[in-house]
């Protein structure tokens, strides 16, 4: 299984924005979109090994956790950013009353929604899961092997704070996929690439 974790400092935690202008009334949920065609998508299939949890951090509510779960997902998702953004929205809306901490929805089969924090969904990774930190300063991907269950940790477009980084030391191990800084959805696929070129890829 491969897992990538996508923490959003200013997407919006509740559905009050415009699907005509995501990029100005969204926090930035477009990037989210984009990073979820990445880590799914093929030309002409699937990719059923991969979960993706998007946290979002920003306006109005306190942080969501949704969470795309490749094996038991029964939502179509599309190439284009509209209708994967209605599939956010239907999460969030169902997600308004949560107040329970930990406490998950389900929106669709492999679509759910919690109240879960960044450090929650790491602790919960990390059980079964070897994690890495997705870094400009990190490690050369192609140095590492990894193991069958795997999970990518990354950044919006602003990159996760001091703090995150704090909480990751330990944890997770830096990896690198070159010194320029990259669009999170061009890194998601990167690592999807390479992964698939390894012999016996997770």
């Amino acid at each position: 299984m491969r897992t990538f974790i996508i923490k959003a400092k200013e997407a919006h935690t509740r559905a009050d924005f415009r699907l005509d202008d995501l990029p100005g009334t969204s926090g930035r949920i477009d990037l989210l979109c984009r990073v979820l065609n990445s880590a799914f998508l093929l030309s002409h299939g699937f990719r059923r090994n991969v979960r993706v949890w998007l946290l979002l951090y920003g306006p109005p509510d306190p942080p969501k956790a949704i969470r795309f779960d490749g094996p038991k997902l029964r939502v179509r998702l599309n190439p284009d950013e509209g209708s994967t953004a209605k599939l956010i929205m239907k999460a969030l809306k169902a997600g308004e009353d949560l107040r329970e901490p930990g406490k998950e929805v389900e929106v669709y089969p492999g679509l759910s929604v919690s109240n879960r924090t960044f450090e929650d969904v790491i602790r919960l990774t990390v059980k079964n899961s070897a994690l890495y930190y997705l870094h400009e300063e990190g490690r050369s991907i192609g140095e590492l092997s990894f193991p069958q269950n795997v999970a990518f940790v990354l950044g919006d477009h602003n990159g996760l704070s001091r703090e995150d980084e704090a909480f990751l030391e330990g944890i997770a191990e830096r990896v690198s996929v070159g010194r320029k800084s990259y669009l999170a959805s061009h890194v998601v696929a990167y690592v999807n690439i390479f992964l698939d070129s390894l012999p016996n890829p997770p």
